[in-house]
């Protein structure tokens, strides 16, 4: 437990992708909130194990700090919640960690 609760959620949802056979060439991974507890920690660990990661973050002065830890981009997330609200999207991501919660990422691809 020396990540605490951050680190134990992140790695149950690294699991949880690896259960769904969600592997790095799959295609890249979705972290929202990506600049708290456990979108940071998830952040690092998926770049460890080999996974492209776009981070979402509505702190833009972080942006610079979440490339540095591993993000591949980074997205903000007013551009991400304006991209939910379209139709027929195509898809950016083979699988998410979404600490948001909420209906932007059930409609966004």
């Amino acid at each position: 437990m020396r990540l605490g609760t951050a680190g134990f959620t992140a790695g149950q949802c690294l699991l949880q992708l690896e259960q769904h056979a969600i592997t790095p060439d799959k295609g890249p991974i979705l972290v929202t909130g990506a600049t708290g507890g456990v979108g940071t920690v998830a952040l690092m660990l998926l770049r460890k194990l080999g996974y492209q990661v776009i981070a979402v973050t509505g702190k833009q002065a972080e942006y610079a700090a979440l490339i540095s830890l591993g993000a591949a981009e980074v997205m903000d997330r007013q551009e991400f919640l304006a991209d939910s609200e379209k139709q027929m999207l195509p898809v950016h991501c083979a699988g998410a960690v979404d600490t948001l919660g909420g209906k932007a990422l059930s409609e966004w691809r």
